[in-house]
């Protein structure tokens, strides 16, 4: 069982500050592997415990990107490919470059990514990686199990959870329910320097079919949030009583 994963280097959200204007404040910011990616990770390290095989793991975009290969080799992953971009891409021109990583360098037969990114959370790079390789997609796995030839998955819908089962090979995202990640030892810190890391150019993957970068992210602003700023005071049993009849009052509840 050929396991891949595919991992973004984002913006560590829980860092980021605003300006007067609502604009993040993007210089100095701290970036990691995107929070979500970390239970794909977890995801294909379990399937490849209980299927055997390998997890190569794949990412895309600037040199600093290699962290979050490292750290998923750190997780346990066996191999990193780091594609190289020399702009930014939207998720069509992602999801091609991707794709044909994986066509290279596999055959896989499941390729798993999170539901979104956790900075801008599109969720259009896995069914987009489908697309490109003519393969069968699940969205919003909650749990994943591969059996001979098949995959099924428990998928979160907004009302229900249903069943899915589709041909291998399959590319699936996956929910941040579905598992806890784990956190690599320092000796597995330490070891990961010494996994096969590959970098390839999306020059190298390019074919008649490559697509155009057409979307550009022109401003990005943080929503204000205007809060009551209510404080109850008095004992704690009537201040929390208090504090639920306005809740009531307001709907919440």
């Amino acid at each position: 069982m050929n396991v891949a994963v595919c991992v973004k280097h984002a913006i560590d959200e829980g860092e980021l500050r605003a300006d007067p204007s609502g604009r993040p404040q993007l210089q100095g910011a701290q970036a990691k592997m995107s929070t979500f990616d970390r239970n794909a990770v977890e995801e294909a390290l379990r399937v490849r415990e209980s299927k055997g095989g390998t997890v190569t793991v794949l990412s895309l975009g600037s040199p600093d990107w290699k962290k979050s290969l490292k750290e998923a080799l750190a997780m346990g992953c066996d191999r990193a490919i780091a594609l190289s971009s020399p702009s930014d891409l939207d998720a069509l021109a992602t999801s091609y470059y991707l794709s044909r990583a994986l066509q290279q360098k596999g055959p896989f037969d499941l390729v798993l990514l999170s539901e979104g990114a956790s900075d801008t959370y599109s969720g259009l790079v896995g069914p987009m990686i489908a697309g490109w390789m003519d393969a069968p997609f699940i969205g919003y796995a909650r749990k994943v199990q591969v059996e001979g030839s098949s995959v099924g998955a428990e998928v979160s819908l907004d009302d229900k959870t249903e069943r899915v089962d589709a041909a291998l090979p399959c590319v699936v995202s996956v929910v941040s329910e579905i598992n806890s990640p784990r956190y690599p030892t320092l000796l597995q810190i330490m070891q990961a320097s010494k996994k096969p890391m590959e970098e390839l150019s999306v020059d190298s993957l390019r074919d008649d079919r490559a697509p155009q970068v057409t979307l550009k992210v022109l401003d990005v602003a943080a929503q204000s949030v205007n809060r009551k700023k209510v404080i109850y005071e008095g004992p704690p049993e009537e201040s929390a009583r208090k504090l639920f009849d306005a809740l009531r009052k307001e709907g919440v509840i």
